[in-house]
């Protein structure tokens, strides 16, 4: 489900920067490819650090319950009297 969204967001992209690679070609066509060929780097750079950002594991999530059990974990919400002063 990862790859969907990473797929999504990287089509727009690319769908995005070939519409400016055109277009910069019709213009400048020489001085654009050099551009245009730096940008495909990034881009495959990023799609790189994308999927190892995926792949990578997450924060262990703990939902809440009917004792509150999560308010007694050590990261729980500040309470009135964990505050200075009272």
């Amino acid at each position: 489900m990862n790859y969907l969204w990473l797929f999504a967001v990287a089509g727009g992209a690319a769908l995005l920067g070939i519409a400016l690679a055109f277009g910069m070609i019709k213009q400048e066509g020489r001085r654009s490819v050099a551009a245009i060929a730096c940008a495909f780097i990034v881009a495959i750079g990023a799609l790189g650090l994308g999927v190892y950002v995926s792949k990578e594991p997450t924060a262990p999530l703990r939902s809440s319950d009917r004792e509150g059990s999560q308010n007694r974990l050590p990261g729980a919400a500040t309470t009135e009297k964990d505050l200075p002063g009272q």
